[in-house]
């Protein structure tokens, strides 16, 4: 075989080579990028902010938070567990719009005291949001639990504390302890007492303190409560996840903060 006809080989085989690196490469992007970005995407579209994201929840600091690219650690109890959500946290409907890094530390069941008790499970973080007290509010006989609201305020000094010893410049949001619907009233004034006074003790720190509370009950004085709240105090997926993140971006915006 002349010359030519090596050359002509050569470009053939050469092309399949290429052909065969191209079509490899095309599956490797789709498997590896294009397949799990749609599904990804497909599954946060299930798990959207109540009434979606608009204009006025992106006004407040919070909202630039997430989006500035900083680190978030989640905080909290069952409801930021997902314990009665197949494991869909809370917060799960912002996640979307969260540019940084995410992560949590949160059980079934805890208290405040808990999550003080968590240090060395506690990773470093730009910004923690901590949204505890819904079982000191209603299970006030339990040894982890905060008797009263004074004492709640105490550890909850103690859990800052403890967060600016991990991240020394962290940034800290407390979540005032959730809503909670169908209970008896004594349950109700407990949890507004345990929500003023973490309010009045985050005004006198740098912590910011946000009251979701009025936005989820102004949802509930129009539709149903039962659409949005898997139990008296556990909000269902994917409603009442996207309730409670939608309460807390409105309350972000309408605390200033």
């Amino acid at each position: 075989m002349d010359s030519n006809g090596n050359k002509k080989k050569i470009s053939r085989t050469t092309a399949v080579l290429l052909a065969v690196f191209a079509l490899s490469l095309l599956i490797f992007i789709t498997v590896s990028v294009i397949i799990p970005t749609y599904e990804m995407n497909r599954f946060f579209r299930g798990y959207q902010v109540y009434g979606g994201m608009t204009e006025e929840l992106k006004d407040s600091v919070l909202y630039e938070d997430m989006q500035s690219g900083r680190s978030f650690c989640f905080l909290g109890d069952s409801i930021t567990n997902g314990n009665m959500t197949n494991g869909i946290a809370w917060y799960l409907p912002l996640k979307p719009y969260i540019k940084g890094k995410t992560s949590d530390v949160c059980c079934g069941g805890w208290t405040i005291k808990d999550l003080v008790e968590q240090e060395e499970n506690i990773p470093e973080a730009d910004i923690y949001v901590v949204a505890i007290g819904i079982n000191d509010v209603l299970f006030p006989a339990s040894v982890q639990a905060s008797a009263t609201e004074s004492e709640f305020t105490y550890r909850a000094a103690k859990l800052a504390d403890v967060l600016k010893h991990i991240s020394p410049d962290s940034k800290i949001y407390f979540i005032a302890p959730w809503t909670f619907v169908e209970v008896d009233d004594w349950y109700v004034e407990r949890g507004n007492r345990y929500r003023a006074a973490l309010g009045e003790w985050c005004n006198g720190t740098d912590c910011i303190f946000i009251n979701p509370d009025p936005a989820i009950m102004s949802v509930f004085e129009t539709e149903d409560s039962h659409k949005y709240m898997f139990n008296e105090f556990h909000p269902n997926s994917p409603e009442g996840v996207g309730l409670f993140s939608y309460a807390v971006l409105k309350a972000a915006h309408d605390q200033g903060v």
